[in-house]
């Protein structure tokens, strides 16, 4: 395994939508998502590809520096039959994982929420890249309670589009988590995740419930002859709502020479790739535009 590795993290700022390629229900075009869990995901493949292409933007369309960056794609293959330009990829990347997601709410606009599943994700996660969090364990939240771990809510109840939770103080004898590892969830939040400025923890089955309240949009095709909708026409897509936090885990190596380092792949990629990245379909509708922050081991600011 590469040994160079970063956290990335991901803030969509319009809806996206990376497809799954099936059709669920009356949904047409379906989000990506996860088999065991079905939280939303991007496929490390899209990650990946969306990277390549915006390096390609900013790089200029050099194929021989993408493809000793990317590794060599199919068709650069098919182009030239020299086998010395048939190299692996210097950057791997994980799977795009969902860590707060954003709850019309009574409390306000919105808040953010997420689980003790995904905290405790995040933490090994965390730790692939060499940073411990032994800190925080024993996450919970029951049923249809709440913790608020960032901003202030003042109600006893919150709703969060047709489902209701009880807010609860962690106060006295009606403590959910231990106050030093709340206050240490708080700090590990405000380190990688300080845009969740109002984020409620709900139980799992809660957040599996949240997970479903995606933006679906109607599309139709119009007749150019008639200008009406065309018979048939009609289909259902689903996005990624906007302000989702999600994260990646980047691996960085060197070629077989070592004339490449690491380090010159993980700077190369973050010189060109930094600010902001359009992943998935619709980019000439102004879908699918995250911003991005990078991390390191003892860098988390």
């Amino acid at each position: 395994m590469k040994e160079v590795k970063s956290l990335l993290k991901l803030y969509a700022i319009t809806p996206s939508h990376v497809g799954s390629g099936d059709t669920i229900g009356t949904v047409d075009l379906p989000i990506q998502r996860e088999k065991h869990t079905n939280y939303p995901i991007i496929n490390a493949s899209s990650v990946k590809g969306a990277f390549r292409e915006h390096y390609r933007k900013f790089k200029g369309n050099n194929k021989k520096d993408i493809n000793i960056i990317f590794g060599t794609d199919e068709q650069d293959i098919k182009d030239d039959k020299s086998k010395d330009n048939n190299s692996p990829s210097l950057v791997s990347f994980s799977d795009s994982r969902i860590f707060a997601f954003p709850m019309r709410s009574s409390e306000s606009p919105f808040v953010w929420v997420t689980c003790p599943y995904i905290i405790n994700r995040f933490i090994k996660d965390l730790s692939l890249i060499g940073i411990k969090k032994n800190n925080i364990n024993n996450v919970n939240a029951r049923s249809d309670e709440a913790v608020v771990l960032m901003g202030n809510i003042n109600s006893e109840n919150v709703i969060l589009e047709e489902a209701v939770v009880q807010i609860k103080n962690n106060k006295n004898d009606n403590k959910i988590i231990n106050d030093e590892i709340l206050n240490n969830l708080k700090e590990l939040i405000r380190d990688y995740f300080v845009e969740a400025n109002k984020l409620l923890l709900v139980s799992d089955e809660m957040f599996s419930y949240c997970v479903t309240c995606t933006d679906i949009q109607t599309n139709i095709k119009i007749d150019v002859e008639t200008g009406t909708a065309k018979d048939g026409a009609l289909r259902y897509q689903e996005f990624l709502p906007s302000e989702t936090l999600l994260y990646n885990i980047v691996w960085f190596g060197n070629d077989n020479t070592n004339s490449i380092q690491e380090s010159m792949v993980k700077d190369s990629i973050k010189d060109a790739v930094k600010d902001f990245i359009q992943i998935g379909g619709d980019e000439t509708l102004g879908k699918g535009i995250f911003k991005i922050s990078w991390f390191e081991k003892n860098n988390n600011n």
